[in-house]
């Protein structure tokens, strides 16, 4: 790990995960799978706590997302500013849950669509409990597939002696998914 970025595997991190997690189940709208890749690049165990903090964080941000959304209209359209969220995601959320339920939540990750517009949509199909339950799960899953794909990148670099190209690696791929998200997203 690069010396500058030391401080992402201990307790700074940690919150840093936390926080993010809690940022983007809100209003935020980069993925906290950035720095959860980049910490698992170089160190995959230490990265598990910070997927723990992540999710911890996003359980955090939908309760708030979503009880802000059972007294205001203002949540979801606050959402709806978000930059890369459309009227359509809304729609699809929306679709979700009446066809899966509070499981619906899940979908999010596949279908391009952030937590917080299922979080601000789910009052009309659940309650805060089971819908803050089934968050952890929902949000869990794309986390472990970014953590093994990076904690294994990291481990064939370091295997390969190539341990110096994690960082551009990481770069790379985070500004080309996100290129083809920006451009892509309905």
């Amino acid at each position: 790990m690069p010396s500058s970025l030391d401080w992402m595997t201990r307790w700074p991190g940690t919150v840093l995960a936390f926080l993010w997690g809690f940022a983007e189940g809100t209003l935020f709208f980069i993925l906290p799978d950035v720095p959860l890749s980049f910490v698992a690049l170089f160190r995959p165990r230490r990265a598990l706590v910070h997927m723990v903090a992540i999710v911890a964080g996003a359980v955090l941000g939908g309760a708030v997302m979503y009880t802000w959304s059972t007294h205001t209209p203002g949540a979801r359209a606050a959402v709806a500013h978000v930059p890369a969220v459309s009227s359509a995601m809304f729609e699809r959320a929306e679709r979700d849950f009446k066809q899966y339920g509070i499981w619906g939540v899940s979908l999010g990750p596949v279908r391009g669509i952030p937590y917080k517009v299922y979080a601000v949509e789910a009052p009309a199909y659940s309650a805060l409990g089971p819908f803050l339950l089934v968050t952890i799960p929902a949000r869990l899953w794309r986390l472990v597939v970014v953590w093994l794909g990076f904690a294994g990148t990291g481990a064939l670099l370091r295997k390969l002696g190539r341990a110096g190209l994690a960082p551009a690696l990481h770069a790379v791929f985070w500004i080309v998914s996100y290129a083809i998200y920006w451009t892509t997203v309905k």
